[in-house]
């Protein structure tokens, strides 16, 4: 999110840069419509757990006023550097934050209390620890250097705040007020001002602007109610310093064939700079199904992307494998960095690519490797499923369909009881289970096909070494 200043509102106008207090601190906050949430580490030192954190919400700008209410959410587990963010919100970019989260709170419009605590138990003895807080009401705020005047979300629904430091004032961070540049890209801020407006960078944690999305098109879609680190090392090119982060774009887990899983799978980015961007030393890392094994490549010296352009890279050039079982794709900049990732997939039918389209992620029957996505998800053969994260997205699938087992001229099942050959039932059976066997092979036959070839490059090396003198 924002970091520091491109433009100002006018010639005598300077918008003030992101600063926040030491510690984990908040920075950013939408209470309004699409809500989000950022923290950034501003403490000197790494944090090792930060699950040890809470935000802690009430629905009063008076948190100790008589009839409040709060709710809770933990920060998720892992470790956050010194300098780096922490994202939580309702889907969409990740805005170049080292970690992001669902917001599993709700801030009230008119008028809240959002704190920071820590939690640690020593010698058995629980102790919490408040960090930062912010209030907000849409009239009058008591408390100051927090935020008043709210706009309601009907009057204003990209209306947002930021946190900036003012060392003349007491106290010295206090809160701007902002817009969100649309309601599909929350990482761009433009600072309010009575006369105009001046745009905000939004990246905390390293030098790079959001990415911009991709160019697409979809065919058809399905509605929103179907269901459907490696840390790094290294610094980032000078190139591309000031330039917007490449968006992961398009997977293609599953292959059809004659293509195979081994030298065919790709991984698709798109630049959506005017500028070639230099990949050096960035990393594409992927996760298989539910586990938490991940694999990391690091892009060579020298690999670019054209100016607006996309680029697909296969299995066969990376040391990274998409599992057809269902995984994740992250992409990190040279310090590790989380600057794009993919929604996490399920099953990956033969010949179906994970694709991006308007902010969403869809299973499409038309894979467009080097090319602008195109969303195919015609009515036939869309079946509902849901990933991880819980978000709704387009799933199509294969137009497999399951015959009845028994069936009359009436349309009726047939009751075994009527059957007058005693064998037709077994032999149900033994059709349906070689059937699903058959089945079985043909989905995973790319996965057959690479283990087999493994264990005829392990044959050929054990015979290799007992031939030598």
């Amino acid at each position: 999110m924002a970091a520091g200043l491109l433009g100002s509102v006018a010639s005598a106008v300077v918008a003030p840069p992101l600063a926040v207090p030491a510690g984990l601190a908040l920075a950013e906050i939408k209470m309004t419509g699409s809500e989000f949430v950022m923290l950034v580490n501003n403490s000197g030192s790494t944090i090792t757990d930060l699950s040890q954190y809470w935000l802690q919400v009430f629905n009063n700008a008076n948190p100790g006023a008589a009839g409040v209410s709060s709710s809770l959410q933990q920060l998720p587990a892992g470790s956050l550097q010194s300098g780096q963010a922490v994202l939580l919100s309702e889907g969409g970019s990740t805005c170049g934050a080292a970690v992001t989260d669902s917001l599993g709170i709700s801030l009230s419009d008119s008028s809240g209390y959002l704190q920071v605590i820590q939690n640690t138990v020593v010698s058995g003895v629980l102790s919490q620890l408040t960090h930062d807080a912010v209030s907000w009401s849409s009239g009058a705020n008591a408390t100051p250097g927090m935020i008043s005047s709210v706009p309601s979300n009907s009057s204003d629904p990209l209306n947002s705040w930021y946190r900036y430091q003012n060392s003349l004032l007491t106290p010295p961070f206090l809160w701007q007020k902002a817009r969100i540049a649309s309601l599909g890209d929350i990482c761009q801020l433009n600072v309010v001002d009575n006369v105009s407006s001046a745009p905000v960078t939004t990246s905390t944690v390293n030098q790079l602007l959001p990415g911009l999305p991709p160019p697409a098109t979809i065919v058809s879609v399905l509605s929103e109610t179907d269901e459907s680190s490696e840390s790094g090392s290294g610094g980032l090119p000078a190139a591309d310093i000031g330039l917007r982060s490449p968006v992961l774009n398009e997977l293609l887990p599953n292959p059809k064939e004659p293509q195979t899983d081994a030298d065919d799978e790709y991984v698709e980015l798109y630049n959506p700079n005017d500028a070639t961007f230099d990949l050096s030393g960035f990393k594409l890392q992927t996760r298989s199904g539910t586990s938490d094994t991940k694999r990391t490549y690091t892009f060579p010296s020298g690999t670019k992307i054209a100016p607006k352009s996309f680029a697909a890279y296969p299995s066969e050039n990376i040391s990274v494998s998409l599992s057809n079982n269902g995984g994740q794709v992250w992409l990190l900049d040279p310090k590790g960095n989380i600057i794009s990732q993919t929604e996490p997939y399920t099953e990956a039918k033969e010949g179906l690519a994970w694709a991006l389209a308007e902010g969403k992620w869809y299973w499409t029957t038309t894979p467009t490797p080097n090319a602008a996505n195109t969303i195919n998800g015609s009515t036939s053969g869309i079946s509902s499923s849901k990933n991880k994260s819980g978000s709704g997205v387009g799933v199509v699938e294969g137009t497999k369909q399951n015959a009845s087992l028994d069936s009359s001229p009436t349309g009726k099942k047939s009751n075994s009881s009527d059957n007058k050959n005693p064998l037709l039932h077994p032999l149900i059976i033994a059709g349906v289970a070689t059937a699903a066997l058959l089945y079985g092979l043909y989905e995973y036959r790319g996965d057959i096909k690479n283990k087999l070839h493994q264990l005829q490059q392990n044959r050929a090396t054990r015979r290799a070494r007992r031939q030598k003198p």
